[in-house]
């Protein structure tokens, strides 16, 4: 089923290339399962953020919730297929096959774009020979009982603390490349090589990127095989290709939710898919393992004692007790617990993990409380401190 679409370091600077106009229009991809209520937010950010010719490609990944129909609306403005349940790498690969042109930009269906979007980006990739670029964004907690928002999140999402200076270096002013939309405020763009930082985390929001497919050509296409990180595998081998460059403003908003997910997988298997990424990319780049092979053992041994650690809670002790032989300072509570059938080891492990969650909820009201109790004025002379 398809909605027709009408027809219509310093990077170095190549905006004195000539160009065809077709090179600047951008193909933006979004793929969806059973979100017919959300999908709709991010299709309207996406047709407030692109420009005459641009395309908008919606690929429904086999969803039941009538997808088809909350999009019917937009006949004429967007592209709709829709095919099998396969999950979001097939999801996605089908949106960069079909897509007219070569700047494939992408975007959830569960979150949303600022109007600027694709203008910065646009702009960016007009003046400069990176491979791809990706921004910052904010989160809107949805299922929170009062509005929850938080900013410039990309932190948080890769969990690496340092500032990026010292991740991709010192950050030139948008303003050198192009003009400011109305009303952003100057920002840093920093470019450089991704490969070896993404060994630790992904920086890479699928959501907020745009791709040259003309240069990054077979790089370009997600893994079908992985339940999970696909977009990280992708990355990874476009981070090897190219140059990435990083505006350091948000242009998106992550809406987080209890919806359902392109993917609905346990944490076994999401360890398991990240140590075939791994195994995939570096493990097999001899030149890269010559230089930094403990760097890629140690990030394998630290999934594989996750991984040990999980099939511990899962009450499958009998494999993690087989991968305990391929790794070393798995902790000894987890050894421990490998040891005792499954279904005693799963139970311990949830008494424990239930009696830590309160302890977790408890601690900050006992810091409040002593903090309340720090902030009270001292006592005067002769009058007792107690209550009365």
């Amino acid at each position: 089923m398809v909605f027709p679409l009408p027809e219509a370091g310093e990077p170095i600077i190549v905006s004195n290339r000539p160009k065809e106009p077709e090179a600047r229009r951008v193909s933006v991809v979004i793929p969806t399962y059973n979100r017919a209520q959300m999908v709709v937010r991010a299709v309207e950010s996406a047709l407030r953020a692109v420009a005459p010719g641009d395309e908008i490609i919606v690929v429904d990944d086999g969803s039941t919730d009538r997808t088809d129909l909350a999009l019917k609306k937009y006949a004429g403005k967007i592209r709709y297929i829709k095919t099998p349940n396969r999950g979001a790498g097939p999801a996605r690969n089908r949106g960069v096959e079909v897509a007219k042109w070569d700047w494939i930009a992408f975007l959830d269906s569960d979150d949303e774009w600022m109007d600027d979007h694709l203008r910065l980006h646009r702009a960016l990739l007009a003046k400069t020979s990176v491979l791809f670029s990706f921004s910052n964004f904010d989160v809107h907690y949805d299922d929170q009982p009062e509005p929850c928002h938080a900013q410039m999140r990309l932190v948080t999402w890769t969990r690496d603390r340092r500032s990026w200076d010292d991740i991709l270096g010192p950050g030139i002013p948008y303003s050198r490349y192009a003009s400011l939309p109305p009303g952003r405020v100057d920002f840093s763009v920093r470019t450089g090589s991704l490969y070896h930082l993404m060994l630790r985390s992904s920086y890479t929001p699928a959501w907020t990127s745009v791709v040259r497919r003309d240069v990054a050509g077979d790089a370009l296409r997600f893994p079908e095989d992985l339940p999970t990180f696909e977009d990280y595998d992708c990355f990874i081998r476009l981070s090897k290709l190219g140059t990435a460059a990083y505006l350091d403003c948000a242009t998106a908003i992550n809406h987080g939710h209890g919806g359902p997910r392109l993917q609905a997988i346990d944490r076994i298997e999401k360890a398991r898919a990240r140590m075939a990424v791994l195994e995939r990319n570096w493990g097999r780049d001899e030149a890269y393992l010559r230089d930094h092979g403990e760097a890629y053992q140690s990030v394998m041994d630290e999934m594989k004692r996750y991984e040990i650690k999980q099939l511990v809670l899962q009450g499958e002790t009998q494999a993690a007790r087989d991968r305990l032989k391929e790794v070393k300072g798995v902790p000894r509570s987890i050894r421990l617990l490998s040891r005792f059938p499954g279904w005693f080891a799963k139970l311990l492990a949830s008494r424990y993990l239930a009696v830590k969650a309160v302890l977790k909820r408890t601690r900050p009201m006992a810091l409040a409380n002593r903090a309340a109790w720090s902030c009270r004025p001292p006592p005067r002379k002769g009058v007792s401190s107690g209550t009365v």
